[in-house]
C-alpha cells in the first residue's frame, strides 16, 4: 500500500470514530431502545454497517426516514427495495385506507388477487399464471418445489454470489477454497443439513462459460437453474451475453431456467430483467416492489410450470398455501403501484437509470 493510501485509510478511521461519537450523542432514544430490546428479542435488527447501536425509526415519508430522536436521514435503500417511489406514496396510502374499511383479512380470495395477477401477467410474455405468497423467500421455495415436480428431477443449481432467500435450499454458497470456475457448495449458517449442499443443490460460477459445461454434465439431475439476472452482491448490468448463453444451454439440456426477480422486478424496468435483456425464463419470482411496500412474494411462469400448483394428469400438485397469501392490503397496494409504474414507465425508468449511473460514477470517482 502506498503512503498516500495509508494516510487515506488512517484519515478514514479517524473520521469513522468521529462519526460514531456524533451518532451516539445524537441518538440517545435509539440507544435506550437498543438496550430495552436486548432482553426480549432473540435476534437483533439486521445491520449492514458497523453501528454503535441500532437506529430505530419513528416515521418515513418520501425519500426520508426520521428516528426516535427526530434526526432525518436519506433512505438510500427504499425499505430494502419495496418502496420504489419512496415512502408513504399517497395513492398507495389511500388505497390501503379504503381497503381497511372493507376488511383487512378474508382468508379466501378477493377480486383484488385476480386484478394484480393480470397486471403481473401483462408485464411479461413469459407469464401465463401467477401464485401469491408473503415473501421473496417463500416465492423461491415454492418455485424450487414446483420445478422438481414438473421435471421429475431433484437438483437445483445456484450461482456463486447469489441470494435467493432464507430457506434451506437457498442458503448454500460457494466454498471459498474451491475452484472459481467449478465451485463446490457449503451451507450458510447452522441448522441446515449438509446433505443439501452435497446432494440437492449444486453451485455454478457466475459470468463464466464453464457454467454451461457443468449444466450439460449434470442435465439429467438438474431440475432448475436459478439466477439473479443482476446480482444484488454484484450489480453490474452487462450480463446480456452470459444470460442469453444460459437460456440457450438450458433449452438445449431441457433444464428449467428461473430468473429470481425479487430485487429487480419492476425496478430495473417495468418488465424487469426479462424486458431489459429481452430474455424469457421458465419461472420468475417477484417480491419487494410488486407489493407497494407491503409483504409479498410471487411465483409466475408459463402454464406448463404453474400447473404444479393445481396439478394435472401429467404433473402432481405440490403443497403450497398460506393463511396470508393474497392478503387484501397487499393486493390493493400492489395494484396501485403497478398501475402507476405502468402508466409512467417511460419517465420513471430512464430517470432511475440516470440517477443510478450518476451515483455510481460519483462513488467510483471518489
Amino acid at each position: 500500500m502506498s503512503i498516500r493510501a495509508e494516510n487515506k485509510v488512517h484519515e478514514m478511521g479517524k473520521n469513522s470514530q468521529a462519526v460514531r461519537a456524533k451518532l451516539i450523542d445524537r441518538t440517545p432514544k435509539s440507544g435506550e431502545m437498543a438496550l430495552r430490546g436486548h432482553p426480549s428479542l432473540a435476534m437483533e435488527v439486521v445491520q449492514t454497517v458497523d453501528m454503535p447501536h441500532q437506529l430505530y425509526i419513528d416515521k418515513a415519508e418520501g425519500p426520508y426516514l426520521t428516528d426516535l430522536d427526530g434526526n432525518q436521514y436519506i433512505d438510500l435503500t427504499c425499505g430494502f427495495g419495496p418502496n420504489v417511489v419512496g415512502n408513504r406514496f399517497e395513492p398507495v396510502e389511500k388505497a390501503l385506507a379504503a381497503q381497511i374499511k372493507k376488511g383487512w383479512h378474508y382468508g379466501i380470495p378477493g377480486a383484488e388477487q385476480a386484478h394484480l395477477a393480470e397486471l403481473i401477467k401483462g408485464s411479461s410474455s413469459a407469464v401465463d399464471e401467477v401464485m401469491f405468497c408473503n415473501s421473496g423467500s417463500e416465492a423461491t421455495m415454492f418455485a424450487f418445489r414446483a420445478a422438481r415436480a414438473v421435471s421429475g428431477k431433484r437438483v437445483v443449481a445456484l450461482f456463486d454470489g447469489s441470494y435467493h432467500g432464507i430457506h434451506d435450499y437457498a442458503l448454500v454458497k460457494a466454498d471459498h477454497r474451491s475452484e472459481r470456475s467449478d465451485p463446490t457448495g457449503v451451507t450458510l449458517g447452522a441448522g441446515i443439513p449438509e446433505e443439501i449442499s452435497q446432494n440437492l443443490v449444486t453451485m455454478l460460477p457466475n459470468r463464466d462459460s464453464n457454467a454451461y459445461e457443468i449444466i450439460r454434465k449434470y442435465k439429467d439431475e438438474l431440475a432448475l437453474v436459478v439466477i439473479e439476472p443482476v446480482q444484488s452482491s454484484n450489480p453490474r448490468l452487462d450480463n446480456k451475453e452470459f444470460l442469453q448463453g444460459l437460456r440457450d444451454v438450458c433449452t438445449e439440456c431441457d433444464v428449467l431456467l428461473m430468473f429470481d426477480e425479487v430485487i429487480t422486478g419492476f425496478r430495473i424496468e417495468y418488465g424487469g430483467c426479462q424486458q431489459y435483456y429481452d430474455i424469457n425464463p421458465d419461472i420468475i419470482t417477484y417480491g419487494k416492489a410488486v407489493g407497494g411496500g407491503m409483504p409479498i412474494g410471487v411465483v409466475a411462469g408459463p402454464r406448463k410450470v404453474m400447473n404444479a400448483f393445481s396439478g394435472t394428469d401429467d404433473t402432481p400438485a405440490i403443497f403450497a398455501g398460506g393463511t396470508f397469501n393474497g392478503h387484501p392490503l397487499t393486493m390493493v397496494a400492489g395494484i396501485t403501484i403497478l398501475e402507476y409504474l405502468k402508466e409512467n414507465q417511460n419517465e420513471i425508468y430512464p430517470y432511475l437509470h440516470e440517477q443510478g449511473n450518476r451515483i455510481a460514477k460519483e462513488i467510483n470517482d471518489f
